[in-house]
């Protein structure tokens, strides 16, 4: 120490301010894993989770932008009931927008009146209700018999009502209350005044017409082809007898798909990105890469060079090809993961129908490699800088100078998705790359900078991208957050039935929300078979594409 520079203790400091930093950042850390563990436990014992009250840091907020913040309380208040007066104003259907489906004539008492009264006309008052009430309906069937032919004609029902058991209002109401009210079947067994049992409830809301998988089929690849891309994300689920299932999410502003599986991997990915069809494979450029990438073995990249082709493989082929002397001594894992490189392969090159040209997800691994323009969200990038918090004022001043001057980058890049100019893209390339290679001194702020500039080929994916691409994912996470709610409620799901019914009615629902078609008068008009309502894939292809 007695021979130290300036500069050496400077560095010294440095080390042990960021050592420090580094120990604040494990610590914190492990109190977050022992109050989530704390609160799992009480959940175990039966009793209520601890509430986190914690406010919300603006800092952070990408699309926050309040560049001047309100001084006081009265400001606040002040800023916070114009945002209200605004929101009503906006929601806000004057009377005469109204539809009126009946007209009653009030009348002044006699008793009231006297020769000093003239009459001067009518006052309009318009006042919404509804009506709830039972209607059953006793159809009487003609019947004629032919002794001679020794045959039975009989009078159809009409559309709609061929199950004979229960009308299509009361179906639509049962599946509108339990997929999109939330509402359990005990509560749609109390609230209407029906003959029917909790076990004809349950096969009303897991039934789904075959024409109208189909029609959500059709609406999914036209919603695919009108956006050009997908979005993607994943939550874990229950199901009764099993300790988890992954329900997996696709999506962009037209539609969504759900589809619960047993499997979070590459291949339910791939499933679900292509509408569940059957798999096929296929050992092309993308294949050889996808397994390269995965075994790290250049005798297993020149083994598969060796089979490279054009050729497209069902199922049963590619386990034929399997017992060729080339690959009957790998072992089952390196087997695995050449037939997932392979699917990769068939999906890439758009054997598994339309499934667009770009993909919008979080870092998850399983959705690396499949699409040439796949974009990281940026939410879910600035989640890891949130996980910091520095102890130290500099090392705090350049957390939030970062913030900062990524939501300015932010801004500029949502410019950019509008207005598409070479200058601007040029611009913003090169404020990424140098940003994000600087270093600020601040270790833990540093390693992660250098971790998002070498994704930096994903999050500035749509600079090089001819269609009009979200930065974040956010519109996935909405829509999975429905099934959740339902999680909530329901706890879990007992059978595959139920599961697969609830993963197709949510989707529905919100791909009807989506086209600003009503879900309950959809799944009337559908189940009436009136036709009213145009296809999904009408309404779509009629849209205009948005970001």
């Amino acid at each position: 120490m007695d021979l130290a520079t300036p500069k050496n203790l400077r560095e010294l400091v440095d080390s042990l301010l960021n050592r420090n930093e580094e120990i604040t950042h494990i610590n914190n850390k492990k109190d977050e894993k022992i109050k989530r563990l704390e609160s799992e436990i009480r959940k175990l014992k039966g009793l209520p989770a601890k509430p986190d009250f914690s406010p919300k840091d603006k800092t952070t907020d990408l699309d926050d932008e309040d560049e001047d913040p309100p001084k006081n309380d009265e400001d606040k208040k002040k800023k916070t009931s114009k945002k209200r007066s605004d929101a009503v104003k906006k929601n806000r259907r004057g009377k005469k927008d109204l539809e009126v489906d009946d007209t009653k004539r009030m009348k002044v008492a006699p008793s009231l009146l006297n020769p000093n009264y003239q009459y001067k006309g009518i006052r309009k008052v318009v006042v919404q209700d509804i009506n709830f009430e039972r209607n059953n309906i006793c159809f009487e069937l003609e019947k004629y018999y032919s002794k001679q032919d020794n045959k039975t004609i009989e009078a159809d029902l009409p559309a709609g009502y061929e199950g004979g058991y229960f009308g299509p209002n009361i179906i639509t109401y049962i599946k509108c209350c339990y997929y999109e009210g939330d509402v359990t079947i005990p509560k749609i067994l109390e609230s209407i005044d029906i003959e029917i049992s909790k076990k004809q409830i349950n096969r009303i809301i897991n039934d789904r017409p075959d024409e109208l998988v189909k029609e959500f089929d059709e609406a999914r690849e036209a919603a695919i082809e009108k956006a050009g891309y997908q979005q993607i994300d994943d939550t874990v689920t229950k199901l009764l007898g099993t300790n988890f299932t992954n329900t997996t999410k696709t999506c962009n502003p037209f539609f969504s798909y759900l589809s619960t599986s047993g499997s979070k991997n590459r291949e339910n990915a791939i499933r679900v990105l292509c509408g569940g069809k059957s798999p096929l494979y296929k050992m092309n450029e993308q294949a050889i890469i996808v397994a390269y990438i995965s075994l790290k073995s250049l005798k297993i990249q020149l083994l598969l060079e060796r089979h490279k082709g054009e050729r497209v493989y069902s199922k049963k082929e590619v386990d034929e090809l399997f017992k060729h002397e080339d690959f009957i001594k790998l072992k089952p894992p390196i087997i695995r993961d050449i037939k997932t490189a392979m699917l990769v392969g068939a999906f890439y090159d758009g054997h598994l129908g339309k499934v667009g040209k770009a993909l919008v997800s979080d870092d998850a691994p399983q959705f690396n490699n499949l699409y040439a323009h796949h974009v990281l969200c940026w939410y879910h990038e600035m989640r890891h800088y949130k996980e910091l918090s520095p102890t130290i004022k500099e090392y705090q001043d350049q957390l939030k100078m970062f913030f900062t001057e990524v939501k300015s980058m932010y801004r500029v890049f949502k410019k950019w998705c509008l207005e598409k100019t070479e200058k601007l893209r040029d611009y913003i390339f090169n404020w990424f790359n140098n940003f994000f290679k600087e270093n600020t001194g601040y270790k833990l702020l540093d390693e992660r900078k250098k971790m998002t500039f070498n994704k930096m080929e994903k999050h500035l994916a749509p600079l090089w991208c001819d269609l009009l691409l979200p930065l974040q994912n956010n519109e996935s996470e909405r829509d999975i957050r429905g099934r959740k709610i339902k999680q909530k409620i329901s706890m879990f799901d007992r059978t595959w039935a139920g599961v697969h019914a609830r993963d197709f009615y949510i989707g529905l629902k919100q791909t009807c929300r989506k086209n600003g078609v009503s879900f309950y008068k959809f799944l009337l008009d559908r189940q009436k078979k009136i036709g009213e309502i145009p296809q999904l894939a009408e309404i779509i292809n009629m849209r205009v594409p948005q970001i």
